[in-house]
């Protein structure tokens, strides 16, 4: 499994799932209303005030750059939990 750390195909299937799993987050809190949790993945913040759209941009794949795309990968991995674990 981990040659498929950092492979483009692997990324863009995360990528893929990161959009839809937002999609479906905003679709409960458009008729919820907001609802405060922190981030796992950035405890810092809360999960609604990340900005999914400049995260996908910042790890994204780089054609040659191996330890690049495996991190990009493992954080693609990280904010999926996230996306799941706040509970927006």
């Amino acid at each position: 499994m981990s040659e498929l750390l950092g492979h483009n195909d692997c990324m863009k299937s995360l990528r893929k799932d990161l959009v839809d799993i937002q999609g479906a987050i905003m679709d409960v809190v458009s008729r919820t209303g907001p609802i405060s949790y922190t981030s796992w993945k950035f405890p810092n913040k809360l999960a609604s005030d990340l900005d999914l759209v400049d995260l996908l941009e910042e790890y994204d794949f780089v054609d040659g750059e191996d330890a690049y795309n495996q991190h990009s990968h493992v954080v693609l991995l990280e904010l999926v939990v996230d996306r799941y674990y706040t509970k927006l």
